[in-house]
């Protein structure tokens, strides 16, 4: 969402974003100017978030209604505000943004009668939106739909330079490997990747970021292990400039989410964008290109996997894979940001909004 807020502002239009405070300890969250549901939530709470849900939806039409006179477009995210986003919509006749970056029941690993509820809701909320925005080509597959010009790939990559210098990655043993991100437990790796990494100790240091579930198994493995180090949650900003210190950066994504076989994370992208080689899930998209492109590598899940590519890996082989790495956003994505954000993104929501509003001085 900053990108989509920082091009906005870039084109002098003013956004406020709708969030959910679960409880975490989340850094440069906009209070005076944001609007925030308060109420404590798990992450990967499942059914027990059922209510919670519920409340939150009400919350986005409450809110969105109140401010009505003042919204000329809405952008809702994911089926958890698609609903009250479109009701607001077509109440008040203005444009509706869907950005369906993941399938919501593949997600929370939900099946039956609901499930099925759920994705025919989801597949028509994306009938009716002016725009549906798709994290991945793939993606078009998995939520059964056909490519117009209603619908735009629009992928999860970061601004260029983020005021980071690009430094090209000199590893040595011990080798440096990072995770910045959600700190969720089971279908990411992390359990596995910090056991590894402890049993490593003369290879490898560990340095993770961010918060979630698996925080406090992370805070324990540090005070018992010198190699490891929990950072705590961090900015985007702060998490990349760790990342940039790194030989390695990790982003595993389990099959045991079936969205993960559809996977366009932020990793992928910042891997490129940092030239530090991706450790990642064989049989998901980003192990994919990894192993297409020679930018990282690709795993079976589980912990032993990770220890025996610890065991093989060398300073060499890193070095070139960052290379390779830092080479392919060069030439792919250095100006993806201005061409499709802060160009085609704009530009959508500048003349989307000056149509409605010559269509309301007639």
């Amino acid at each position: 969402m900053r990108k989509y807020r920082q091009a906005l502002a870039e084109a002098g239009m003013r956004t406020v974003a709708l969030g959910w405070l679960r409880g975490e300890s989340i850094p440069n969250v906009d209070e005076a100017n944001d609007a925030f549901y308060r109420r404590p939530a798990p992450l990967g709470g499942g059914w027990r978030n059922v209510l919670n849900l519920v409340l939150w939806n009400g919350f986005v039409l409450r809110w969105l209604w109140h401010n009505r006179r003042d919204i000329d477009l809405v952008h809702g995210v994911d089926f958890d505000s698609c609903l009250p986003a479109y009701v607001f919509s077509r109440l008040r006749r203005v444009p509706f943004v869907f950005d369906l970056y993941d399938k919501y029941t593949e997600t929370r690993g939900m099946a039956g009668p609901v499930a099925a509820v759920i994705d025919t809701l989801e597949s028509w909320v994306a009938s009716k939106a002016d725009l549906v925005l798709l994290a991945d080509a793939s993606r078009y597959e998995q939520h059964g739909l056909r490519p117009s010009s209603r619908i735009r790939v629009l992928e999860n990559v970061p601004v260029s330079g983020h005021d980071l210098s690009y430094r090209a990655v000199q590893p040595q043993v011990p080798i440096r490997i990072g995770y910045f991100g959600v700190l969720e437990e089971r279908n990411r790796g992390l359990e596995d990747l910090i056991a590894a990494c402890t049993r490593s100790a003369g290879k490898v240091e560990l340095h993770l970021a961010g918060y979630g579930p698996v925080a406090p198994l992370a805070r324990e493995a540090a005070r018992q292990h010198e190699n490891v180090t929990f950072h705590g949650a961090m900015d985007v900003a702060a998490g990349l400039s760790l990342m940039s210190s790194m030989d390695v950066v990790a982003g595993f994504y389990y099959l045991t989410v079936p969205n993960h076989r559809f996977a366009a994370p932020n990793k992928y992208y910042e891997h490129l964008l940092l030239g530090r080689p991706l450790l990642t899930t064989k049989g998901t998209p980003p192990g994919d290109k990894v192993g297409q492109y020679e930018t990282g590598w690709a795993l079976d899940e589980g912990e032993a996997p990770i220890l025996q590519w610890l065991a093989d890996v060398g300073p060499a082989e890193i070095e070139r894979r960052g290379r390779n790495a830092r080479m392919k956003w060069d030439t792919e994505y250095e100006n993806y940001y201005e061409e499709n954000y802060a160009g085609f993104y704009a530009e959508y929501v500048r003349g989307r909004i000056a149509a409605r509003r010559n269509d309301r001085v007639k």
